[in-house]
């Protein structure tokens, strides 16, 4: 931290349901950065504390209490608030407006907000992500897009930062939000400080490539359903939206307005990511070339296969198989 200048105050927030690592994490992670700090002749640059919307212990999602939470001030402005995951009953969470309003009033006092996994959920519900890209948890992915259509959702991507508000999309990543606030707020060296202190890989940007992307089938329009089982089952041939359609029965409009609606996809983005996954698999558990694979899964171009796998996956394909497959 440069000499003279001003500590950074981080609130990481307390709330019913949460999950306690994704609180204890981040005090972890900014105590190590000032003993890091500290140890190469600088300042402590974070001061971090434990706040609440309600004075007392808070009960994480597995019983373990939080103590120690003070009640901020309403006019009380922070640098940086940490929003937790949660765990449990969303609807019930996103409907205390106290913590939402307190949420939208720091943002309004300049403060950033980082939320971990289903925090987005707050963030979303302040209305400070319409219009944005956001991310959050793949399982809670279709609920959000239906809760938030206004919310540009990326559950593909580990992290997004628009300067003022930032998600991630998983519970570990809070260790990874961590470490990139460190590296705006202070220095990337001692970002990388605390990454190898703390064994975590520093730059990651999209979710492990192992996650499973739940394909929804129990949407209740048999017509989609169709279209899925037909998409399926033509997935290494060329695919058109007038083919999907004409296997539901429906128009082509009146496929694509249906079927975003149930699964969240367009019929050729849903097609794109089965792709993905089939090759993923084969890269797994197959020693087929790549050029082989991408042709499999129906790709005539194997740049753009490639080009399309490390989009979605965020490594190439010959790095993914050095990386996950099965020996």
């Amino acid at each position: 931290m440069p000499a003279g200048s001003s500590s950074i105050r981080v609130a990481v927030l307390a709330l019913e349901g949460c999950v306690a690592s994704s609180v204890a994490g981040p005090l972890d992670v900014f105590a190590m950065a000032n003993r890091l700090s500290r140890d190469q002749g600088g300042g402590e640059p974070f001061t971090t504390e434990l706040v609440a919307p309600l004075a007392g212990p808070v009960r994480s999602f597995h019983g373990l209490m939080l103590g120690a939470a003070r009640v901020p001030a309403p006019t009380e402005r922070f640098d940086v608030v940490i929003i937790p995951a949660l765990v449990g009953d969303l609807e019930q969470r996103v409907a205390k407006r106290s913590t939402t309003d307190w949420l939208a009033g720091q943002h309004t006092r300049g403060a950033k907000l980082a939320a971990v996994c289903a925090g987005a959920f707050l963030l979303a519900e302040a209305g400070l992500l319409e219009g944005r890209e956001a991310t959050t948890h793949w399982g809670l992915a279709r609920d959000f897009a239906t809760r938030y259509p206004r919310v540009a959702l990326k559950p593909e991507l580990l992290l997004v930062d628009h300067g003022d508000v930032l998600t991630t999309g998983g519970i570990t990543a809070c260790m990874d939000l961590c470490l990139h606030l460190i590296a705006k707020q202070v220095s990337a060296e001692l970002a990388a400080l605390c990454a190898r202190m703390l064994l975590v890989e520093p730059g990651r940007r999209f979710l492990a490539p192992d996650t499973v992307h739940a394909t929804p089938r129990d949407h209740g329009d048999t017509a989609v359903l169709r279209a899925q089982e037909w998409l399926e089952a033509h997935l290494s041939e060329p695919v058109t939206l007038a083919g999907a359609a004409g296997a539901a029965s429906l128009g082509e409009r009146t496929l694509l307005r249906r079927f975003r609606k149930a699964t969240g996809d367009t019929p050729l983005d849903y097609v794109q990511r089965l792709r993905i996954e089939a090759a993923r698999r084969l890269l797994e558990t197959t020693p087929r070339t790549v050029e082989d694979i991408s042709q499999s899964v129906g790709y005539a171009d194997t740049t753009s296969f490639r080009r399309r796998f490390k989009a979605r996956t965020g490594l190439s394909p010959g790095s993914y198989r050095k990386r996950f497959a099965l020996r």
